[in-house]
């Protein structure tokens, strides 16, 4: 039993060090930061992989030694791809609704990874509309329009010049 609890707590240590880049991430985005997510549904879909990851539980005994290791790894990186790809999928047909010129996109996972940061502005994504930016809130999944001085510092220099945008 201790063994399988060990090799569970590695099992943890490494996805949220290679997967999350932080091994407290994982339980904050569930925990601290869970509003920051207000895709319909996204909680059932994490309950429904670790429901399936519990079912590394039923192992033989013979491979008793992987039942917690099992059960996360399929809850957690079952839980990071499956509402990964379902936030990617709004967030494209949200940015494609939305009529911009001109896009940029990054992948849900890029943003478990680098957002939140400090006090670092990362862009989920960002669209140019009649040379007004907007980015993307994964916590409203919605747009909200980027102030010119902010604009400046993490839009494509080619928009920039394109829209003659300035900081204030």
């Amino acid at each position: 039993m201790i063994r399988t609890i060990a090799l569970g707590c590695l099992t943890y240590l490494l996805i949220a060090d290679v997967v999350f880049s932080d091994i407290l991430k994982p339980v904050s985005l569930a925990v601290i930061w869970s509003d920051r997510l207000s895709a319909p549904y996204w909680r059932l879909i994490v309950l429904a992989c670790f429901a399936v990851g519990a079912l590394g539980f039923l192992l033989p005994d013979r491979v008793s030694l992987f039942r917690v290791p099992v059960f996360l790894t399929v809850g957690l990186l079952g839980s990071l791809l499956t509402v990964g790809a379902y936030a990617d999928h709004l967030r494209s047909r949200a940015v494609s609704q939305f009529g911009a010129e001109r896009q940029i996109q990054h992948a849900f996972l890029t943003s478990v990874r680098k957002a939140p940061a400090d006090l670092q502005f990362f862009l989920h994504a960002a669209v140019l509309k009649r040379c007004e930016p907007y980015g993307w809130s994964y916590r409203t999944m919605n747009f909200y329009r980027i102030p010119p001085n902010v604009a400046v510092n993490v839009l494509p220099p080619e928009w920039i010049t394109e829209c003659s945008l300035h900081g204030e």
